[in-house]
């Protein structure tokens, strides 16, 4: 028996391809030899390789087998084609296997497997998928989200343009950003800043003394407001913003800078007190707990102190020593009034939940004054509203 695979005859061309009786013969074709039709000279370069394999032998070559696909006329493309593996006979190309979607058998969620009449089976769940499954506590930020403020509080937080702000903003309301605390003016005002309505706050601000330890305190003369809070939460910043005279008191980004209760004279009127910062502090530990526990003896036995303004920062809510010092002023009757500070750092909306969730956790506590603050000392947002509150103070004591 003999097969040959040929093409139709062409002047100095001979057919390559061939397989040849019971020794299973495969032949790899890379290219033709050619007769030239005016020498009559053959061109051949080694274009045939071929392989003998036997029963019991392995194949050398690792070249692709040609397939012949009997005897067939073809023309040089179909040849070529054959000689490739593209046979339009039986399909040429090696069949890819289908590939078998096989779902775990736990796995409940495989849909397309499953037949339509066990399309009712309940797979086995594990404990542990089963405790994944369950509803998990919401987060804390998640809580945060849920806070709905109430109208009044988000018309309160438009009219001083509280929370971050873009500058267009600020032009669009009348005010100069160009200006050290630009909110803290009046619209419109193009010439100079608008001057303080309070007169307490429009007296010089003058250092009185710093005490260490509770003999050091000056004598009572005048009414004091203290400015009580965490480490680096802004109160020797404010104390400058509420009086526009900034450097006054000391500032630092560190936190700690204040290790003593300082004491500021505003004319024959006020005194504002700024106390050391709880919390974290670049000091030793002994030290940070010494002024600790120089602040709540201030705030628990100062006979002149008439109001405390705990600083909250706006970005964190109220932290557990915040709660240790409110629960020390409840117990003394010490009056005290929550200030939100850095609201330049939030959005508008999330100041006002802040808001909420604070007088919510503080609505049963009788010491405390109302209303809420909300300030910026790098803006000046809203320290219109907090001169106003404590210039009350002045003039009630002043009766």
């Amino acid at each position: 028996m003999r097969l040959v695979a040929h093409r139709p005859a062409k002047a100095g061309t001979k057919p390559r391809a061939k397989l040849e009786g019971n020794t299973r013969l495969r032949t790899w074709v890379v290219g033709y030899t050619r007769r030239n039709a005016q020498t009559g000279k053959i061109r051949s370069k080694d274009l045939q390789k071929s392989a003998r394999r036997r029963p019991g032998s392995s194949l050398v070559s690792t070249r692709k087998p040609a397939r012949i696909t009997g005897i067939k006329e073809r023309g040089k493309r179909g040849l070529a084609s054959s000689l490739r593996g593209e046979n339009d006979d039986d399909g040429g190309r090696l069949k890819r296997k289908r590939k078998r979607i096989r779902p775990h058998p736990r796995d409940n969620t495989f849909k397309r497997g499953l037949d339509r009449d066990n399309s009712n089976i309940s797979l086995p769940v594990s404990s542990l998928e089963q405790k994944a499954t369950e509803e998990k506590p919401l987060s804390q930020n998640a809580k945060f989200r849920q806070i709905e403020p109430s109208r009044e509080l988000l018309r309160q937080i438009e009219e001083n343009l509280l929370g971050r702000r873009r500058l267009l903003e600020w032009r669009r309301a009348g005010f100069d950003p160009t200006r050290t605390a630009p909110l803290d003016d009046v619209p419109g005002s193009e010439d100079r800043r608008a001057p303080i309505q309070e007169t307490c706050f429009k007296q010089k601000l003058t250092f009185i003394a710093a005490a260490k330890i509770a003999s050091s305190f000056p004598p009572t003369r005048y009414a004091e407001i203290a400015f009580a809070g965490r480490s680096n939460v802004g109160k020797s910043s404010l104390i400058n913003a509420l009086t526009r005279q900034w450097g006054v008191a000391r500032t630092s980004d560190k936190p700690g800078l204040t290790q003593a209760i300082n004491f500021f004279s505003l004319g024959n009127e006020l005194c504002l007190v700024d106390l050391p910062g709880y919390g974290f502090a670049f000091a030793k530990d002994h030290v940070r707990e010494d002024w600790e526990e120089l602040v709540k003896e201030y705030v628990a036995s100062r006979s002149c102190l008439k109001r405390v303004c705990l600083l909250v920062d706006a970005k964190w809510g109220l932290r557990p020593k915040d709660q240790e010092l409110i629960q020390l002023m409840e117990s003394s009757r010490t009056r005290y009034q929550i200030i939100l500070t850095k609201t330049d750092i939030l959005p508008p909306l999330d100041l006002a939940r802040r808001a909420t969730q604070i007088l919510q956790i503080l609505k049963d506590h009788r010491s405390l004054i109302q209303p809420l603050i909300m300030v910026s000392s790098k803006n000046g947002a809203g320290l219109s509203n907090l001169r106003a509150s404590l210039a009350r103070v002045v003039s009630r004591d002043s009766r």
